[in-house]
């Protein structure tokens, strides 16, 4: 039904009961007016008669129409005049209108630009691939419905294709799934080609392509040639563009998944019975097929592949856990409170101390999981809230006067054990010789308490954040910008004589 057939009805009904207009306004809540319309709307209908087909619109007459020779004629003298020139024209014709009505009038008769052709263009064996993104929400029947984003990559001859659906498309997952991907080909093609994303692209300059000096590190290692091409012109990389709409309809059309991880098993089974197996409308071959005289073309893999890792300092919680994308990862007792480098691969988690030795190793769970990751081996059967003697040796590493400290807080305080964990705590915050210079005050003074070496801390110290690989990649691309926007700092006094010299031409 239409959006008022509800309301024309009930005046309608109300109308054959006898009532008026104003009365029936006042019970539907909309103006005699609109009720007089409604029932002269309904009785022209009756007597005409009523079509299901919509109105055509009421074209109404405008001064441009006086003028339409003289717009057709300049723009057939001038197929790229602007709507401000076409203006211009008009006004000395003796136009008097505005100029929304000429750019919508010019927009309507302008002939329409012709569709560019694109010629197909075919490549030898190993000499090219296309890699490409295709965003999709999956309704999980478990975890419920997720953005995901579909990464691509396909080899320019063969067309073998390599797929796999990521929660995020950032520059750790590109290369990580460049490598899967490179792994799944047994070898790399001469030369991708890319569209403009940062993680590829940082920016252009004068008609030229800057990459991301990341991305070329990565792309150095393997041996092949990135290329990026124009904006606005993803029709150079169709053989990856159209195989999209394949997935779409044949590996996401019509099933039910309950989880990721059953997306990805399908993915798996569909790449190697149904991607590389069916016949391409183009080479009229099947992928694999052609992939047989394709392969020893490629490049060979390296050794050993590019890391890919994450890494990062934490200081591991009072109950012996270490935190990562939200999620808490088990280490030893004996670590805690300490500080220690975390580095995380697509898959695991693994934990070392300082001097880099291998203390814990998970497998990596989902961003947020809620549950923490717990390794059996890192829980005794019974343990305190606090290990006090632990805890004492942590803090007896950073000098004799934590040490004598430590001595003092367990003398004098009831819930020492707090307390110590409270102190160690600060080292994420602080370094470790304004820490320990914090202690040595507190100790001068007896004030055996957490708080006290903090409040000092406050006071003198300038807290410091844990360096990781994302702090390293900021610093780059600061650097980076500070090269271009750089100069030399000026004074005050500098700019002040540019100001009275310019007061001065002034007057």
């Amino acid at each position: 039904m239409q959006p008022d057939a509800v309301t024309d009805h009930a005046v309608v009904a109300l109308h054959q009961k006898g009532w008026g207009q104003r009365r029936i306004g006042r019970e539907l809540g909309i103006s005699r007016k609109k009720v007089r319309g409604v029932l002269a709307r309904i009785l022209r209908q009756r007597e005409t008669g009523h079509s299901a087909l919509p109105r055509l619109p009421v074209k109404r007459s405008s001064q441009l129409d006086a003028f339409e020779a003289l717009i057709l004629k300049l723009l057939d003298e001038y197929p790229d005049i602007t709507g401000v020139r076409l203006l211009e024209e008009l006004r000395r014709a003796g136009y008097r209108g505005g100029y929304t009505i000429v750019k919508e009038r010019l927009r309507r008769l302008r002939p329409k630009p012709k569709v560019r052709v694109v010629e197909r263009f075919e490549t030898g064996p190993g000499e090219q691939g296309q890699q490409d993104w295709s965003p999709y929400v999956i309704a999980f029947t478990e975890d419920g419905p997720i953005k995901l984003s579909c990464f691509s990559l396909i080899l320019g001859f063969s067309r073998r294709q390599y797929v796999h659906f990521c929660e995020r498309e950032e520059q750790l997952t590109l290369e990580r799934q460049h490598i899967a991907a490179f792994e799944h080909f047994g070898g790399v093609p001469a030369e991708i080609l890319y569209d403009g994303q940062k993680a590829v692209v940082l920016r252009r300059e004068a008609h030229r392509v800057i990459y991301n000096p990341q991305f070329l590190t990565f792309t150095t290692h393997y041996g092949y040639k990135p290329v990026a091409l124009p904006p606005g012109r993803p029709d150079l990389k169709g053989k990856v563009e159209e195989p999209f709409q394949y997935v779409e309809g044949n590996l996401l059309n019509a099933r039910r998944l309950a989880s990721k991880t059953d997306l990805d098993a399908l993915a798996t089974w569909w790449m190697a019975n149904i991607s590389d197996l069916h016949i391409h409308d183009t080479t009229k071959e099947r992928p694999i097929d052609r992939f047989a005289r394709e392969k020893e073309h490629l490049l060979p893999l390296p050794a050993h592949p590019y890391d890919t890792a994450e890494v990062g300092y934490r200081v591991v919680s009072d109950d012996a856990f270490v935190r990562w994308d939200d999620v808490r990862y088990s280490v030893p007792f004996s670590a805690v409170l300490d500080l220690v480098v975390v580095r995380v691969t697509e898959h695991e988690v693994f934990v070392y101390s300082c001097d880099l030795t291998r203390i814990a190793a998970h497998q990596k769970a989902p961003r947020g999981h809620a549950d923490p990751v717990v390794d059996r081996a890192h829980r005794p059967a019974k343990k305190p809230r606090h290990d006090i003697d632990a805890l004492v040796a942590r803090m007896s590493e950073l000098g004799e006067p934590a040490a004598l400290f430590a001595a003092g807080l367990c003398r004098t305080q009831r819930y020492r054990g707090t307390h110590l964990v409270d102190v160690l705590a600060l080292v994420e915050r602080y370094h470790s010789d304004d820490l320990l210079a914090a202690i040595s005050r507190a100790l001068r003074y007896r004030a055996f308490d957490a708080g006290v070496v903090s409040r000092i801390l406050t006071a003198t110290a300038t807290p410091r954040p844990l360096p990781s690989t994302e702090y390293e990649r900021a610093r780059a691309r600061l650097h980076e910008h500070g090269a271009v926007l750089g100069g030399q700092r000026r004074t005050l006094d500098a700019y002040a004589a540019v100001l009275s010299a310019s007061d001065q031409e002034k007057t």
